[in-house]
């Protein structure tokens, strides 16, 4: 009763939404990730079994979320963002686990468990710089308050960079969001703008990042060898969606996952829903994420305080970004990153930062404050 109470007065379009995003990703990764688990004669349902360990503890996040006092989430946060920082900085130690040539896990060894400290970054990074710009707003002009706030920016940007550039990115955009509500004049944009295309320039000359590069090169490139692994994946991909048509081959029929598909049920999983449940699913899928986006700026506009108001700019920004990326790789719209599609995508700590921000913006939406 106490929690029907709790649960009394947030914003239920935003809620609904997230609970059908997530029940079709569970059923999208239940088909996608069927012939991963065969290939390594696991159970048909692993995944989605896992998968569901992690949703509930995401409801149990958004539960403490909803319930706890508003000033415990302003007062602990600035030790909840160091914390992520330096769990990002683990992963080039022993105990960052590679994938791909990708340290972007951090294994603990002892418990078969991992996980991304990226993602949580993403939720502390936005919620940080919303306290410091919520306190510091009126002097934002000044040379001080705005080397801090980009300070803020590069620590949360820099390190995860080289491990996780897609990541960072998407951090980079959500937390720019933030500092463009908080009302930078022309020459801060310039220099934000700037800055940015310089570290996205160093990051792509690393002779470690020369696979980036490919891709973007391959990309932009009229080449019809589509043979090359810079190509191969999104020339799949767009199989998967002619495959589709517009209802689909059905659910548990596609084709393109079995051996054609890479990161069928990770990266490409809209590109198997688009296969399986054609044009009337994807449009689902982006109608529901634009519903979500709305609900999570409409919640930002009406908050009755700074902190409130940047928190939702950049959670929904930071889901917003994250799916239009994974959705335009899938489309080809746009060159391979190596990013999920939020609610959907297998990935346990995905899941639960993502149900964690929607918890965070359901707060918002009842009580106006944290």
């Amino acid at each position: 009763m106490k929690l029907k109470r709790d649960m009394k007065d947030v914003d239920l379009v935003l809620l609904i939404t997230m609970i059908l995003l997530i029940v079709i990703g569970l059923i999208a990764v239940t088909s996608a990730s069927f012939p991963t688990a065969k290939k390594y004669n696991l159970n048909s349902f692993h995944y989605l079994i896992r998968q569901g360990v992690f949703l509930i503890l995401g409801i149990i996040a958004m539960v403490f979320i909803i319930r706890v006092p508003r000033s415990v989430i302003y007062k602990n946060i600035t030790w909840l963002f160091i914390l992520s920082v330096i769990l990002v900085l683990l992963l080039w130690t022993p105990l960052g686990s590679a994938k791909k040539g990708q340290a972007r896990w951090i294994d603990l060894k002892v418990i078969p468990l991992k996980f991304q400290p990226s993602d949580l970054l993403k939720l502390t990074s936005i919620i940080f710089l919303s306290k410091y710009l919520s306190k510091n707003i009126y002097t934002l002009k000044e040379a001080r308050t705005f080397i801090t706030a980009v300070a803020i920016m590069g620590v949360s940007v820099g390190p995860i960079m080289i491990k996780d550039f897609s990541t960072a990115v998407v951090i980079g955009v959500s937390l720019f969001a933030i500092l463009l509500a908080a009302g930078i004049d022309k020459k801060q944009f310039l220099f934000l703008v700037v800055l940015g295309i310089i570290l996205v320039y160093i990051i792509l000359k690393d002779p470690e990042n020369e696979f980036r590069l490919k891709r973007i090169l391959g990309f932009v490139s009229d080449s019809t060898d589509y043979q090359t692994s810079e190509k191969y994946q999104a020339r799949q991909s767009l199989y998967a969606f002619a495959l589709g048509g517009y209802s689909g081959v059905g659910l548990f029929r596609s084709r393109q996952k079995y051996t054609n598909l890479p990161e069928a049920y990770t990266d490409f999983i809209f590109s198997v829903m688009a296969e399986e449940f054609g044009f009337i699913g994807t449009f689902i899928i982006i109608l529901l994420f634009i519903i979500y986006i709305y609900r999570g700026y409409m919640i930002s506009y009406k908050a009755t305080n700074y902190f409130d108001k940047f928190t939702a700019i950049g959670l929904t920004t930071y889901i917003g970004i994250q799916a239009f990326f994974n959705m335009g790789v899938c489309a080809k719209l746009l060159p391979v990153t190596g990013i999920t599609l939020p609610f959907i995508s297998y990935g346990g700590t995905a899941l639960v930062m993502a149900i964690a921000s929607t918890a965070i913006l359901l707060k918002i939406s009842k009580e106006g404050t944290i």
